[in-house]
């Protein structure tokens, strides 16, 4: 088995078969959290040679929870997030809603991780009844995925996760100068979606793609049959890329990224329909929630001695909603057509650098990270209000290999965040260091371990609220700190058609100064502070079993946090929980060589989480239940077809990232949908 080293610390890693890396099912219809390692197919089937001329269309997704290899995700049809990731150990998406995905790591959201797409940052802090992501999962090629800070390459203090998005060379097949691929799916519960791609080599050194995608959607019914109101909408996504090779060392790569999400949506996309009727009765909102992202990539090897890979990008996030009508308790000055925009501008180098000092090999992976964060806000006819923050940061790691058996990674980086807002124009900065070793104790077993400080300035309030006028940051605020501390080992073994593997990983989070920002509505302000010490504590643990055409996996996911200080759990604005608990996940896959098919079954049960604030209702145990099938006869060149049924048993039930709990004693609990029936088909040629 080949490593596959993130940010050179331990991560996933890439499986294969004994001889060779085998691909898996040709024009995987869709992204989707499936996890089917490669290993599944090292009986050597005669039918490799087909599946090997086959090309991918779904993603990859490797974690630093799991050492179980890179996933072909591809059989799921996902048209949200939550598709994509629910699978992996430590990592959930909250929200039902097109324009609230919510990505959350050990109970940690996406305003403290490091997000990235294309290698352009998309942070934003937008609206809290909104999400702050806009990612179309359907075009994602690969996702890296850093479970809890382990490196001073990446800057969030819960993680990182990296996605990338497909270009040409990854669809063109064998010789093939041009191509096209057209897609066509439909759920029962209740939306349609189709993609056109086409792509080409242009000249030897030019190739280029353009992705056209639109998916439909209705209002769909949740497990308990209730349909939902607000969620019919449609979002469309075009991307075109054009690359250029000047030399085979090096490849240039400029993308832009059009994301168009439309609709009459609900006041709070974050609460279930139920919890929206009551408090605004049946009022829709016109809504357009839109990304616009502009990336220039280039990458670079020179030798061992150097290779550069470097990014400029401009990410743009823009939210219009139409507040005029809205009845109940909504600010008067909010009664109008409102506008909030976040953009980034930024650039990224990272170089890395391979020598051997005295037959000790060193790897030095060094470099800068720069985002202007630039928050916009108008509301009808009132002035516009700005604000903007500046990160800036370096950093250098440098692993080293003592032996074949043992390396050491230790690493520096220097942060510096400046706030230029109507609360301040305070600047924070702060030196955080990291050191991470690896022990390979034979070619089955490993133990690794890693410590990393951790660094968060005030952020600037949401993009929505358009209230600086009334918000106060607190004088003597300090930045966040912490430290992030975990270990574990890895195991892996091929006997026969037999493949095992394993993983642990130990850890514990200790914040001090925790950030919040909440709504004090006796006050009618709001309040940026430090909330005390926090911690969050746990493991992610996974089994992996294959033979011949058959794959098991199996993981299990603690996460336990507390407020130190105020003997609660890490509570947000609302008052609610964070605490993601418990959750385990079965995946079984079959693959019947000889009739092309492909079958899978995902499930997941997530225990109750009582660590809530006192008086407040628990977040409510469940276990869901997903099978598919995915058909590529040898026979028609370049088709595909796919079914599934998520929520087969149809479940009502609810992510613990997602929003619970009561408002105004109104259950807000955004509910899942229900069974829904999956159907797809793909045709490239």
């Amino acid at each position: 088995m080949q490593d596959h080293n993130y940010n050179n610390q331990h991560t996933a890693i890439t499986c294969s078969t004994k001889s060779k890396t085998v691909r898996l099912s040709a024009l995987s219809l869709s992204v989707a959290s499936a996890l089917f390692c490669q290993q599944a197919f090292a009986s050597g089937d005669t039918s490799d040679q087909y599946r090997e001329e086959m090309e991918v269309w779904g993603a990859k997704v490797s974690s630093s929870s799991e050492f179980l290899g890179d996933d072909d995700i591809s059989v799921k049809q996902a048209d949200h997030l939550s598709d994509l990731l629910r699978d992996i150990p430590g990592v959930d998406v909250g929200g039902t809603h097109s324009v609230n995905q919510r990505i959350n790591i050990r109970g940690l959201n996406e305003t403290d991780l490091d997000i990235r797409l294309d290698g352009a940052s998309q942070y934003a802090n937008m609206f809290h009844h909104i999400g702050n992501l806009t990612l179309n999962p359907d075009i994602i090629k690969a996702v890296d995925i850093q479970v809890g800070a382990n490196s001073v390459v990446n800057g969030g203090i819960g993680g990182a996760i990296h996605f990338e998005t497909k270009n040409a060379k990854d669809l063109l097949r064998g010789d093939e100068q041009y191509g096209a691929r057209l897609y066509g799916g439909y759920a029962t519960n209740n939306s349609r979606q189709g993609s056109t791609t086409v792509y080409g080599q242009l000249t030897d050194t030019l190739d280029a793609m353009l992705y056209g995608y639109m998916i439909k959607r209705n209002n769909f019914k949740d497990g308990a049959g209730v349909e939902t109101i607000g969620a019919e909408g449609k979002v469309t996504n075009i991307l075109a890329k054009l690359g250029w090779e000047p030399t085979t060392n090096q490849r240039f790569e400029i993308t832009y990224d059009n994301y168009r999400d439309k609709g009459n949506y609900s006041p709070r996309p974050d609460m279930s329909g139920d919890a929206n009727e009551a408090l605004s009765k049946t009022t829709l909102i016109p809504t357009k929630y839109h990304r616009d992202t502009v990336t220039l990539n280039h990458q670079f090897t020179h030798s061992e001695l150097l290779q550069v890979k470097s990014s400029l990008y401009y990410n743009k996030i823009d939210l219009e909603r139409d507040e005029s009508n809205i009845p109940g308790r909504w600010p008067g000055d909010r009664r109008s057509v409102n506008n909030a925009i976040n953009n980034n501008t930024g650039a990224r180098i990272t170089a890395t650098s391979d020598i051997d000092i005295a037959s000790i090999g060193n790897t030095f992976t060094y470099g800068v990270d720069y985002n202007q964060q630039q928050s916009k806000s108008q509301y009808g006819s009132q002035p516009e209000t700005t604000e903007k923050a500046t990160n800036s940061a370096v950093f250098l790691q440098h692993k080293i290999q003592f032996s074949d058996a043992f390396s050491l990674t230790p690493g520096v980086r220097y942060d510096h965040f400046k706030r230029d807002a109507v609360t301040s124009n305070k600047s924070f900065s702060d030196v955080t260091w990291g050191l991470a070793a690896d022990y390979q104790l034979n070619k089955h077993f490993s133990f690794f371990a890693s410590t990393r400080s951790l660094f968060k300035a005030p952020q600037l309030l949401e993009s929505f609220i358009k209230y600086q006028q009334v918000t106060y940051l607190d004088p003597n605020i300090k930045a966040e700190t912490g430290l992030n501390t975990q270990g574990g080992f890895r195991f892996n073994m091929d006997k026969g058609m037999h493949s095992f593997a394993s993983n642990l990983t130990l850890f514990k989070t200790d914040f001090k100064n925790h950030l919040k920002a909440s709504y004090n509505r006796a006050k009618k302000q709001y309040d940026i502070y430090n909330d005390g010490d926090t911690e969050i504590k746990g493991f992610e643990a996974s089994v992996f079993y294959g033979y011949d055409a058959f794959g098991a996996k199996l993981s299990y996911a603690k996460a336990d946090n507390k407020n130190k200080t105020n003997d609660t759990p890490i509570l947000d604005s609302n008052k609610r929980s964070t605490d993601i608990g418990d959750s385990i996940n079965l995946s079984l896959d079959y693959n019947f060589y000889d009739l092309d098919l492909y079958l899978g079954w995902r499930s997941q049960f997530v225990l109750e989480e009582d660590n809530v604030l006192e008086g407040t209702p628990v977040k409510d145990a469940y276990n869901v239940h997903n099978l598919f099938a995915q058909w590529a006869p040898h026979q028609v060149d370049g088709l595909v077809l796919t079914f599934g049924v998520d929520n087969l048993f149809d479940e009502q039930y609810a992510s613990h990232a997602s929003r619970t709990g009561l408002a105004r004693n109104i259950d807000t609990t955004d509910f899942e949908p229900g069974r829904s029936i999956k159907v797809s088909a793909a045709y490239q040629f």
